[in-house]
């Protein structure tokens, strides 16, 4: 990933590796902030930038699923 820094830190909602990136802050491995879904397909991931249509099924029923959130 671009211009991140590696750590340790996880995710505190799906425990997944952070990262922290000079200007944004806290990103999922994917490059960003928000870890999202579709309830049409299944599709989770967080992507930057967000999508506004589903990657795999293109339906705009996309949702927001929570934000990056290091554990303490």
């Amino acid at each position: 990933m671009k211009d991140a820094t590696s750590t340790d830190r996880s995710c505190h909602w799906c425990g997944a590796k952070l990262y922290f990136v000079q200007g944004r802050g806290w990103v999922h491995e994917e490059g960003g902030i928000y870890m999202m879904y579709c309830p049409d397909c299944g599709w989770k991931g967080a992507p930057y930038p967000s999508p506004t249509r589903c990657p795999r099924c293109h339906s705009r029923a996309i949702r927001d699923d929570h934000c990056a959130l290091p554990e303490e």
